[in-house]
């Protein structure tokens, strides 16, 4: 009886021992993962800090303004060269039944 007894406590001591070795393991391939994930996200975050400087910076009117006039040809219309349009009875209808 005394002899059983003891195997179960060794038998159970040895699967304990693995086990814990077994989870120690994937907790330490979790925690790689986890870091390297954190990784690829401060590199996204900085790539998407760079991408809204980038877009504030082609979005700025007075650039708009200079791309267009140097590349498109494009400009300001003169006070002669401007057309009011008076909106006809089925627009102002169209935008009296919404």
């Amino acid at each position: 009886m005394r002899d059983s007894v003891m195997w179960f406590l060794v038998t159970s001591l040895v699967v304990t021992a693995l086990s814990l070795i077994y989870v120690r393991h994937q907790h330490r391939i979790a925690y790689t993962s986890l870091h390297a994930e954190e990784l690829r996200r401060d590199a996204l975050n900085d790539e998407w800090g760079q991408l809204l400087i980038e877009e504030n910076l082609w979005a700025f009117p007075h650039r708009i303004e200079r791309d267009a006039s140097k590349q498109l040809s494009m400009r300001a219309p003169d006070n002669d060269e401007v057309v009011f349009v008076e909106p006809t009875a089925e627009i102002e209808a169209a935008h009296a039944s919404r």
